[in-house]
């Protein structure tokens, strides 16, 4: 193992390694966190999850939820406002008892998200964001963490409202280094990543442009975080983790294939066909000949068809 790669302690809960799978809404369902695991990822995170919706016993949120035997640890990711529904489904809904960490998520910019109060809307209340997570530390029996942004428009004020959750309880904090305003555009920053983990004495894992060794070692020895998230950097390439840790890549296909056939097995023949849809590019991307094979793809009418496919058009490409 490269010297940035390392065991990481999160609140009593040893990682195999420091490198973490980001949540993705729509992207990192079971299947998808499978092949990071089978990779080896040293932490998985669902996608992340309505407190209000399990509250009051959505089977679609629930759906969420869903996660492999060998996916351990895993981290379910929890999202309101409302410090006294986090701790109501952390005491109540059994579906929860079998992550060995819960997240905050204090970090989506989305609209449908903040409109609630929740996500990224929580970085402008210290005080509500603290008391999600003391009532989550009370009532959850095992660590707590939390995912942020740097700010609104800017990082000011970030290094106290890491410090603040560190306080109530976080057993760690993931920062992503954009603002609300960036989204997902332009550059993280990982100074400021930097000055967050000077200021605290939990783990700190950063976020933000890691998609190879070489801006995994870079973005490690540049901020001193402890671990390192990756989202996007794994879409259409989750054999990264094991790329970063061994120097092992895969092959395009085979693991494309094994990709919708963990789909159809956790879910059907028809949630693989349009879910994978969404993945078609990012396996795709930067083949300057693959028009004809993503068109293919998407008009796909069957699993069966789009493995086939997969098969022939990313033959023996890595």
């Amino acid at each position: 193992m490269s010297f940035a790669v390392h065991k990481l302690d999160i609140g009593g809960v040893m990682l195999e390694n420091n490198l973490v799978l980001a949540p993705l809404a729509g992207f990192t369902d079971v299947a998808f966190r499978r092949l990071c695991k089978e990779s080896g990822v040293g932490l998985t995170v669902t996608e992340m999850v309505s407190v209000n919706g399990l509250k009051y016993g959505s089977d679609k949120t629930e759906s969420l939820l869903r996660r492999v035997k060998k996916e351990t640890p895993c981290a379910v990711q929890l999202f309101g406002s409302d410090p006294e529904v986090f701790r109501y489904v952390l005491e109540r809904r059994e579906c929860l008892s079998g992550f060995e960490i819960v997240d905050i998520n204090m970090g989506c910019p989305m609209p449908k998200v903040t409109k609630l109060g929740a996500g990224s809307a929580l970085l402008s209340d210290k005080v509500r964001a603290a008391e999600i997570v003391r009532a989550c530390v009370e009532s959850a029996r095992r660590p707590v963490t939390v995912k942020m942004r740097l700010g609104k428009e800017d990082g000011g004020g970030a290094e106290e409202f890491a410090a603040c959750l560190e306080k109530a309880g976080a057993a760690a904090v993931a920062v992503h280094g954009r603002t609300v305003k960036q989204l997902y555009g332009g550059k993280a920053d990982w100074q400021a990543i930097a000055r967050i983990k000077q200021a605290l004495s939990v783990p700190v894992i950063g976020n933000g442009d890691v998609i190879d060794a070489t801006t995994f070692k870079a973005r490690i020895e540049e901020s001193g975080a402890d671990g390192i998230m990756i989202g996007r950097g794994a879409l259409g390439r989750p054999w990264l983790f094991g790329e970063i840790i061994r120097g092992e890549t895969a092959d395009a296909a085979d693991t494309a294939v094994r990709h919708i056939d963990y789909m159809v097995e956790y879910f059907s023949d028809e949630y693989a066909t349009k879910a994978f849809r969404k993945h078609v590019a990012y396996y795709l991307r930067g083949r300057a000949d693959s028009r004809s094979l993503k068109a293919a793809l998407q008009s796909a009418t069957c699993a069966e068809e789009m493995k086939s496919l997969l098969k022939e058009g990313l033959k023996g490409r890595g």
